[in-house]
């Protein structure tokens, strides 16, 4: 007879039958690919740019600057992130005084 558990931290897969909402017998390939699944989820982000969070900027461009962004990007080994920071500050740079 199959035995309904709950999987947790101290279910052994091997020894005891979990079986999902689905019917489906939950197997240890199961367990760690959400294993992988959760990690990736509950990594931290990035880390902050300034003091405390980093205020984050977003707007559409032309298909052609997104192009030439990710050019430049691979041609300098430089994620597109940065070279797009890098790219506003320099023209906020240039316009401060205007």
């Amino acid at each position: 007879m199959t035995r309904k558990t709950t999987a947790g931290p101290d279910v052994d897969l091997d020894a005891e039958e979990v079986i999902l909402p689905s019917g489906r017998r939950y197997t240890e390939a199961d367990a760690q690919a959400d294993e992988l699944y959760f990690e990736a989820r509950t990594r931290p982000g990035r880390p902050s740019l300034a003091r405390g969070v980093s205020p984050q900027v977003s707007f559409r461009v032309p298909q052609s600057v997104k192009e030439d962004l990710a050019e430049i990007a691979k041609a300098e080994g430089r994620p597109e992130a940065q070279v797009a920071r890098q790219a506003l500050a320099e023209y906020l740079d240039r316009h401060r005084g205007a």
